[in-house]
Formats: structure tokens, sequence, C-alpha cells
């Protein structure tokens, strides 16, 4: 409990010591991650996830054998965006291969769309944290320059608070922005993958059903 309450007051000083430009850098890193988060929530069990689509595999096996039920069952047991995307996709196909056609380009779009919300808000969190701390910087040297140039130099104490606000900026801004751009880039990937797995799974099941345009008639 004590060594909680020793880390709490040397976050909090350096809060105070960091001076006016502590207050947007961490703001940037809390809608930064808040965003991350929102992501998280949308990808489900997909965000981490980097195996193979092996269940994609055994959804084609599955359609190639005319057993609609296996295939479902194949992507229920998967959990995730895609799984649901393909699922949807499934009941839509059993309306015919037009509803199919009419249904997937739509639906690709604004699954696109939804996976994509938050990238540019991430990165501009990512790029204007260590902008604000060297902000920090330039306005801590200038109050050093200040100090010495009302008192002098002789006393290191008047020029400490200078430095300090410009050196704890700084890293305050490169702390936020390091994890942001890592788990942004995490997210790029992802989404892609995501992606990947959603059309490839959509060729699939349009493959398999007559009237579609890549099925068989």
């Amino acid at each position: 409990m004590e060594t909680a309450l020793i880390a709490v007051e040397n976050v909090v000083g350096a809060y105070r010591a960091g001076g006016a430009t502590m207050l947007p850098i961490l703001l940037c890193g809390a809608v930064g991650f808040f965003f991350l988060y929102a992501a998280w929530l949308r990808f489900g069990a997909d965000f981490l996830r980097s195996e193979s689509p092996a269940f994609l595999a055994e959804m084609n096996e599955a359609l190639r054998a005319g057993n609609r039920r296996a295939a479902r069952n194949a992507l229920r047991a998967r959990k995730g965006l895609v799984a649901r995307e393909l699922r949807r996709a499934l009941d839509v196909s059993a309306r015919g291969g037009a509803a199919l056609e009419a249904d997937v380009p739509v639906r690709l779009l604004k699954t696109k769309s939804y996976l994509r919300k938050g990238i540019r808000v991430v990165s501009v969190m990512a790029a204007a944290a260590p902008l604000l701390g060297l902000l920090g910087t330039v306005a801590g040297m200038t109050a050093t320059f200040e100090s010495i140039t009302l008192y002098g130099n002789s006393n290191p104490a008047l020029m400490a608070d200078g430095i300090s606000e410009a050196l704890i900026t700084t890293q305050s801004g490169l702390l936020v922005a390091c994890p942001l751009a890592i788990l942004k880039g995490r997210f790029e990937t992802r989404v892609d993958d995501v992606l990947l797995q959603l059309e490839t799974g959509l060729s699939m099941i349009r493959n398999n059903v007559p009237g579609a345009s890549d099925g068989r008639d």
C-alpha cells in the first residue's frame, strides 16, 4: 500500500512538474487508447488471432458437399466478426444467388468502414503526443533561459524547474506515442487480415451458390 502511494505521488509530481502541456499529452493518450479499446471490442476474438483460418476450409468442404448445416456449424464453432459475417452471408444465400450478389458488395463496404473506424484518430493522437512533448520542451527551456537572464546561473535550483519541465514533457509525449504507434500497426494488420479472410469466405460461398456471379449455374 505504501509503495502504491509513493508511486501515485511520483506520478502527480511529474504531472505538475511537466507544466501546461501535460494535460493535452494525457488527453491524446486517453483518446487514442479509447479508440483502440473500441476497435478491440469490434473485432472481438479476431483482434489478437493470427492463426491460419482452417475453419474456412472446413466451411468450403461442407458447401462443396452440399451440406449447408455442416458449413454453418463450422462457422458457429468459431467466434469473431468473420464467422458472424459469413453466417449472415449463408443465410442470405439461402434466398438464391441474386440475393447474395445484391447483398455482398454493400455488406462488405459497410464492414470495411466499420473495421477501419478510428484508425485516423489513433494516427493523429500518436503523431500529436510527441509534438506536444516538444512544445513542452521549448516552454521548459524558455523558462530556464528566463531564470538565467533574471538571476544568473549562480543558483541551479532556479533552473531546475525549467529543465525538469523540458525533460518530463518530452518523456511523456514519447511514452504516449510509442505504444499508440505500435498498437495502431497491429490494428491495421488485423484489419487487412480479417478483410482477407472475410473476402475469401464470401468467395467460397458465392462459388457454391447457383446463380451467383462466381457460382455454378
